[in-house]
């Protein structure tokens, strides 16, 4: 019972990143297409760019990156 557990949990694993390496592109596009969006709609808007710009920009001040 144990082992056809196994071995079946272990072909549905293998099955299902198969599929997730298949459908998702490289992670450096992923991360990338990420990064437009964010820059894009976010960045982009006259509201949120700034003050999201500043809390970034203190956050790195108070964790010494900055």
């Amino acid at each position: 019972m144990l082992r056809r557990y196994l071995i079946v949990n272990g072909a549905t694993s293998a099955v299902l990143y198969l599929v997730m390496w298949t459908c998702v592109p490289s992670l450096a596009a992923m991360s990338q297409t990420i990064n437009e969006t964010w820059n894009s709609y976010v960045m982009g808007h006259t509201f949120l760019g700034p003050v999201l710009n500043r809390m970034i920009t203190v956050g790195a001040n108070l964790i010494g990156l900055g």
